[in-house]
């Protein structure tokens, strides 16, 4: 994930601040022992194990009051190259649910806590650098080539959630295989926060609570979660698309933007 510099303000909404602490408490207390859960379960090779990764984001979206509505098909082929818009690292969470490793930028793999939850659900970290270009999309199609799929924020930033960045059609590269008997599906997904304590959020200032662009500092806007009444987030699953449907990477870049951007117009005027 990485920021631009736009400006913000956050509104102030009433705040519970015994609901606050039960909920950082629970937070801490769910980061401390899933992954301790996971680690044990992967060495002892534990059927099924992989499942806790979603429960893992499932349960800190519940602890955090976040909640889901997915609407559409969920593309069960693989492999699938998910591509979706980017307001927040809340967007992880919401996305978790996905049979998908994430792409973040490679400075993530540093962060206290996130970095270390990151590398734990496998992850793959790129460098943004023009001169790794090469490389990551090297690193992406073999992930892809092997069968598994990948979750990439196309926009290559995060944004206010209230509008969508053109997408950055270079990464799309990655879904051409080659020789490859694989063929990559690419679905587009449109991530909206749309409710706040049962009504529409309205202003952007609500927004800036869950939306994490511009210069906001991390600390702060997570802690200021934890005492906010729940928030509703929708999740649009769009039609499957295939690189070698469009003459270009490029055009079809902008076919999925432009369902993404399209779709989230629609799921924040809705009430």
């Amino acid at each position: 994930m990485t920021t631009n510099t736009t400006a913000y303000t956050a509104t102030p909404l009433q705040k519970n601040y015994l609901v606050g602490g039960v909920r950082l408490f629970c937070i801490l207390l769910w980061i401390l022992c899933m992954p301790v859960v996971f680690v044990v379960s992967r060495i002892l090779r534990i059927p099924g194990h992989m499942r806790l990764i979603p429960l893992f984001h499932a349960g800190l979206c519940r602890i955090l009051g976040i909640e889901t509505v997915v609407s559409g098909e969920l593309c069960a082929a693989r492999p699938t190259l998910y591509v979706s818009n980017h307001s927040s690292y809340l967007d992880v969470f919401v996305l978790g649910f996905l049979p998908a490793y994430f792409i973040a930028k490679s400075e993530v793999a540093g962060w206290p806590v996130l970095g270390r939850l990151a590398k734990l659900q496998h992850t793959l970290f790129v460098e943004r650098r023009a001169g790794k270009a090469k490389h990551q999309l090297h690193t992406m199609q073999a992930h892809l080539a092997e069968g598994n799929s990948l979750t990439l924020f196309a926009e290559g930033t995060s944004t206010d959630g209230a509008h969508v960045e053109p997408f950055k059609s270079s990464l799309f590269a990655a879904a051409n295989l080659g020789e490859s008997e694989r063929r990559v599906a690419i679905q587009p997904i449109t991530v909206a926060y749309t409710h706040y304590n049962g009504e529409r959020i309205v202003e952007q200032r609500v927004r800036d609570h869950y939306a994490w662009y511009a210069r906001m500092p991390f600390a702060p806007h997570f802690m200021g979660l934890m005492p906010l009444k729940k928030v509703g987030a929708k999740i649009h699953l769009h039609p499957v698309c295939y690189l070698d449907e469009f003459e270009t990477r490029k055009l079809c870049a902008d076919h999925c933007q432009q369902q993404v951007a399209d779709k989230l117009d629609e799921l924040i005027q809705t009430d």
